[in-house]
């Protein structure tokens, strides 16, 4: 590991702080550390982690603040870590100290009290999904001298059992925080196998020194502390400092469809459906296509869904229309009757989509959201579109022994398959637009050159290192998983799969406007190295391969471990295809708007003659 050291200026200055804390409020505080060693560390009696399972290393160098103080912006503070402090106050032989900065990323601009922030070395950044209002509070993000640097220095560092002290500065470089850790409280004593913790629920009266930061068996990443005392099991209460942001998921009324790229005559719609036996009012429930206004179209009072039925909203009665030529969101609040909300919300985040194709969930009115292969406005959802170039095997830790220079991470791979009778181009030619190519990205990141193809019927790999400016390399690749000439070699991958968990997606270009195309996702998926998903890929030899490529797989249940010991890179899988379960059927159709569609069982829409109006809605 590289170590990066402070300047001696800025170390007199950390020096000179030592044990002076601030005597407001604090806005964020230290929450937990890990101390378990990357190489042979385990938790202490079997214990495992909430997030990673028990897992060697316990997801190596990472630590842990929450946020106490509501709208804080945290644009341009500072984490300052240092390890194996001397005592006294000079630092002794193989003092480590790091500092890592926050970006100016809008992310940090307005944090919400009850945020989780956790900065780890080996797992993906998740800042993009900090969504408070859907109940989404933990950010990470990742630090290492091969990290982007979006979101935070891209520099190592580290924490372990030998002293890690934690001191938080603002943007101005006061002292926020701290010191606060290992020898400070508790004095000693965190071991090879705990974290360092936090046993209280945070609040903006800890202190650096407060006697509840011990050490415990009990890891919990980007989740709220579990402990036990003399009482029994307990756990960090966050319902108080979250309650700045009222939230709990609908499950009764949910966001089923959302037609977001219309070209006229056609327009945008949203559609609702009623997942339960009963008819449900949400007159005065609010619908949006962002989180910074809740409130923009109010539905107006004594609107019923009937039973197992749906309500479709038009872009003319929102006054407002979904961006999905560049992708957008969608939200459902539900109303407390008094023109407020009540904290039940429901919403959709999707990118771009092309013109005239709809986001929807599968099964219908309970499944994630796909892209959908039709569109099914009051209705009962289409299966998915995807294909025919699928993600259907994955590589992300090889076994060796490699013949050089062939490596661990250049033996990875993302196969792609296509399923369709013809070659598949991985760049779309808009004439006079240009030729623009399909993106994988995620972890990874490539874009296709203009002449690449996934033949017929056939496969190719993309790997993590050049095959024309490296042939060694390619030809012990080949040599390894006994390639045929043929199969297709694509790279260089801007970054490698990660052991843990990484995000795989595949995007084709959408019809350019000045100059940039949009790019429409057509298949994705994340894995993990634990809990559900198949553990054998995680190094010792199989891949990671798709059950079925007909069928959506965006979940564990989708893939499982190669029978083949380094998987079937270049030819079809060798699991066995598990079909799709059933969908259920759905009875009634309303739409809100114009008219009123209706559906019984599997017939086709039919539009009902004029109703007589109700607040303006025909019913």
């Amino acid at each position: 590991m590289t170590f990066t050291l402070l300047s001696w200026t800025v170390l007199s200055l950390l020096l000179s702080m030592a044990f002076v804390h601030p005597a407001q409020s604090a806005d964020v505080i230290l929450n937990e550390y890990n101390a378990v060693p990357k190489t042979g560390g385990f938790l202490k009696i079997g214990k495992e982690d909430s997030r990673f399972g028990r897992r060697e290393g316990n997801g190596d160098d990472w630590f842990e603040v929450v946020v106490v103080t509501d709208h804080l912006d945290m644009r341009g503070w500072q984490f300052v870590i240092s390890n194996r402090t001397g005592v006294p106050a000079i630092p002794g032989p193989g003092q480590e100290i790091f500092t890592l900065t926050l970006t100016d990323e809008p992310v940090w601009a307005d944090l919400r009290s009850g945020t989780i922030i956790t900065v780890a070395e080996d797992i993906d950044a998740t800042a993009n999904a900090y969504r408070p209002e859907i109940g989404e509070w933990w950010i990470n993000v990742r630090a290492n001298d091969t990290a982007a640097g979006k979101y935070i220095t891209a520099m190592n560092f580290a924490v372990s059992n030998e002293n890690t002290q934690f001191t938080i500065l603002d943007d101005l470089g006061a002292v926020a925080y701290g010191p606060s850790g290992e020898g400070i409280s508790p004095l000693a004593g965190v071991g090879t196998t705990e974290v360092f913790k936090l046993e209280a629920t945070p609040t903006g009266a800890i202190t650096p020194s407060a006697i509840e930061y011990t050490d415990g068996s009990s890891s919990s990443f980007g989740l709220p502390n579990p402990w036990t005392d003399i009482t029994g099991p307990q756990i960090q209460d966050f319902s108080a400092l979250r309650a700045v942001v009222p939230y709990f998921p609908l499950t009764s009324v949910v966001i089923n469809e959302v037609n977001s790229h219309s070209d006229l005559p056609e327009v945008d719609w949203i559609e609702l459906f009623n997942t339960t036996a009963a008819p449900i009012d949400i007159g005065g429930w609010f619908i949006s296509d962002g989180a910074v206004n809740l409130m923009q179209y109010q539905i107006p009072p004594g609107t019923i869904i009937p039973a197992n039925g749906y309500i479709v909203v038009l872009e003319s009665t929102l006054l407002f229309s979904f961006n999905g030529e560049l992708g957008e969101a969608a939200y459902l609040s539900e109303g407390d009757g008094l023109g407020g909300m009540t904290g039940g919300r429901d919403s959709t985040n999707f990118g771009p989509v092309e013109n005239g194709v709809s986001f929807g969930r599968f099964p219908n009115g309970s499944g994630p959201f796909f892209r959908m292969s039709s569109r099914t406005r009051g209705d009962l959802n289409s299966a998915p579109d995807f294909g025919p170039v699928v993600i259907n095997e994955i590589m992300y830790k090889a076994l060796g022994p490699f013949a050089p220079p062939l490596t661990g991470s250049d033996a990875e791979f993302i196969e792609l398959r296509n399923g369709g009778m013809v070659d598949a181009p991985m760049a779309v030619d808009y004439g006079s637009a240009g030729i623009f190519p399909w993106r994988v990205s995620g972890g990874p990141s490539f874009d296709f050159p203009p002449t690449a193809v996934v033949p017929a019927q056939g496969f190719a790999l993309l790997v993590t290192f050049d095959p024309v400016l490296e042939p060694l390399k390619l030809a012990a690749f080949r040599s390894h998983y006994g390639l045929l000439p043929s199969t297709p070699i694509l790279g260089p991958s801007g970054g490698r799969l990660d052991n843990y968990t990484d995000s795989i997606n595949l995007r084709r270009p959408d019809v350019p406007s000045l100059g940039v195309a949009p790019l429409v996702l057509r298949d994705s998926v994340t894995y993990f190295d634990f809990g559900d998903w198949p553990t054998g890929p995680d190094g010792t030899g199989p891949s990671l391969e798709r059950l079925d490529p007909n069928v959506a797989a965006s979940d564990s249940t989708r893939w499982a471990a190669s029978l083949s010991a380094k998987g079937t890179p270049g030819a079809e899988n060798s699991v066995v295809n598990v079909p799709e379960p059933a969908v259920v059927a759905q009875l009634f159709v309303a739409s809100l708007s114009l008219s009123v569609l209706l559906r019984i069982r599997n017939r086709r829409p039919q539009r009902l003659a004029t109703r007589p109006e109700k607040n303006g809605i025909e019913v």
